[in-house]
């Protein structure tokens, strides 16, 4: 019998620790792991509907020889790499195609109420995303791969804590779902069409990838980061 590895108290997040194959479950059943990495299966599971033995087996079921890659374990510049070719991605090709698929929807149902929300939602949400990668790039991973630097004595420790510059990110992170959560509910609104069914289908897809993008921050970036600032701070005290 294969042992268990995943209890009802185990965190949505310590699950894609130990099966990063974990999140297309929780995204197959609509559970929020990417804001929400911090609350028990059982509790995920609840708000979502589901009884939490059935979230256990599906996770037990879907243990594969194929993993992917352990963000956990790979050194932190490579993540960063990462999510920065992915940044590129979003500004530079997923946020125009899915300005086109407005204005194509825009053009067969016509400037109805609900597309009218849809376009400023979108444009906030644009702009948000644009403000949220330049600062991420110029300030934070930065800091962040200084602090990688220093933990293998290639740099001293930088003076300036990350926590508060990591809850602001958090922040700016829950209000990315909420807005796109929200777009999302509008899309399902829209006359059946066939650009509109596209547009459906693409904006999905876009949720799907900044979920993962948030996950990678919120639960592995920022708690790597800030498990070794507090290493160097303690390194630093036991020194004198």
């Amino acid at each position: 019998m294969a042992k268990q590895i995943f209890t009802r108290d185990t965190t949505l997040a310590d699950a894609t620790r130990v099966m990063p194959e974990a999140v297309t479950i929780f995204e197959d059943m609509g559970i929020d792991y990417s804001c929400q990495g911090l609350r028990s299966l059982a509790d995920a599971a609840h708000d979502a509907g589901y009884h939490v033995e059935e979230l256990l087996a599906r996770l037990d079921g879907a243990r594969t020889t194929q993993r992917q890659i352990n963000w956990f374990k790979e050194p932190l510049p490579a993540l960063i790499d990462f999510l920065t070719g992915d940044h590129r991605r979003t500004l530079g090709e997923h946020l125009p195609e899915l300005r086109n698929r407005i204005d194509q929807v825009t053009a067969s149902v016509g400037e109805i109420s609900e597309l009218r929300r849809i376009r400023v939602l979108f444009t906030y949400l644009a702009d948000a995303l644009s403000s949220h990668v330049f600062n991420e790039e110029r300030e934070l991973f930065p800091f962040i791969n200084h602090l990688d630097a220093a933990n293998h004595d290639l740099l001293g420790a930088p003076n300036m804590r990350i926590s508060q510059r990591v809850l602001r990110e958090l922040l700016e992170h829950e209000s990315h779902r909420d807005r796109l959560r929200t777009l999302r509910e509008l899309a399902q609104r829209l006359p059946a069409d066939e650009s509109v069914s596209a547009f459906r289908n693409d904006l999905n897809a876009f949720a799907e990838e900044i979920n993962r993008h948030m996950h990678l921050e919120n639960n592995i970036l920022y708690p790597r980061a800030i498990e070794i600032e507090n290493g160097l701070r303690r390194n630093a005290a036991a020194s004198f």
